[in-house]
């Protein structure tokens, strides 16, 4: 008898945790934290001279039966930019462009990887200067325990902040202070 239980636990198990999961995650929710650099860290002023989304498709990807739908990216991503410390509206601040090549997440049976690949031009830092372009990958590999909209957010949310962070601190990098 005790084996039979044992069973019935062993095959139901899985069809609990697919319950849990969502048919589709709506979109992205604009974030509130801001990415951080180390406490000794000087901010280096940066405008945002522009976003250029050049994904193949709208959508963030599917992760079984869960479609993640790209509604809310641009605000999300926006500000996640502009959490970058040093950023400011200031027109006379240098300014960088973004251009997103890859936002997806996709997953095994038990692992997520959410990804965000962009292209970062930065201006000139003297006469005779010419832009630096630099590319950067933000992810987030991480145990997917439920597909569920908070765990998906949350994941783009890491790997947002990984993505601000490396450019964060190439901007550091770049300020003569």
């Amino acid at each position: 008898m005790g084996w039979r239980r044992a069973a019935c636990c062993a095959l139901a198990a899985p069809l609990l945790l697919a319950g849990c999961a969502s048919d589709k995650v709506a979109g992205l929710h604009r974030r509130t934290a801001a990415a951080q650099l180390p406490p000794t860290a000087l901010a280096c002023a940066f405008s945002l001279g522009g976003i250029d989304d050049q994904r193949d498709a709208q959508s963030l990807g599917q992760m079984g039966r869960t479609h993640i739908d790209g509604a809310g990216f641009d605000g999300w991503f926006r500000s996640g930019i502009a959490s970058i410390p040093g950023y400011t509206r200031d027109a006379g601040a240098p300014a960088i462009r973004v251009t997103v090549l890859k936002a997806y997440v996709h997953g095994l049976v038990t692992l997520k990887s959410a990804n965000l690949v962009v292209r970062v031009q930065f201006p000139p830092e003297g006469s005779g200067a010419t832009t630096t372009t630099k590319t950067y990958r933000g992810f987030d590999d991480s145990m997917n325990w439920s597909t569920s909209e908070s765990e998906i957010q949350e994941a783009f949310n890491t790997a947002l902040d990984s993505l601000t962070a490396q450019i964060g601190t190439d901007l550091k990098k770049r300020c003569k202070g």
